[in-house]
């Protein structure tokens, strides 16, 4: 008699799902990486630029980024969000200007994904940093369905990574606070 009554619910809970069904999945990539590079102090001297998350240990190297892999139902994706938080504070004696930028590249592009080859910068933002402050700078996009950028992702994953860029002579720390990403499926859409 149970198993009528769990096949009964799991039915009606199937049939009240269609090829409209969105499901949303928020996923916090900074559980996933190594937290030495999440968190840095550098010496500025003029101009810098870091790549994070840092994927050959060599920071101030562009790379391949972070690979999202073994998402289920990546193919099927409507929708992508990303928001990403930096705490920076300028700990030295000199203004540092500030400009971070997120791209997100498909899963087969492992050499530089900041190059502007077949990956994007989907948001970017810049401040100014006076010595002595601290700013949390906040970077957030979304892709809906339609656009083309959505084609980064499939089935294999796909890449995502910050840079960094520092003009003017101080030291600057930073914190990577928070890394969330987004991911809208369509679940059921072989129903119709």
């Amino acid at each position: 008699m149970k198993r009528w009554i769990v096949l009964a619910t799991l039915l009606a809970a199937l049939s009240a799902c269609s090829g409209r069904t969105v499901v949303t999945a928020e996923v916090d990539v900074l559980s996933f990486l190594d937290v030495s590079s999440l968190d840095q102090e550098l010496t500025v001297p003029g101009f810098i630029e870091v790549y994070v998350p840092d994927a050959d240990d060599n920071l101030v190297t562009p790379d391949g980024g972070y690979l999202v892999k073994s998402v289920p139902l990546l193919d099927r994706l409507v929708g992508f969000g990303v928001r990403v938080e930096i705490e920076l504070e300028n700990t030295g004696s000199g203004q540092l200007e500030i400009l971070a930028s997120f791209h997100l590249a498909p899963a087969n592009d492992s050499a530089n994904i900041y190059d502007g080859n077949d990956d994007v910068s989907l948001t970017d933002t810049s401040v100014s940093l006076a010595a002595g402050t601290t700013q949390t700078i906040v970077l957030e996009a979304a892709i809906a369905q339609g656009d083309s950028n959505l084609a980064l992702i499939t089935g294999e994953g796909f890449r995502i990574g910050l840079y960094v860029r520092a003009n003017g002579s101080s030291t600057v720390s930073y914190r990577l606070s928070g890394l969330t990403l987004t991911l809208q499926q369509r679940p059921f859409d072989f129903i119709p």
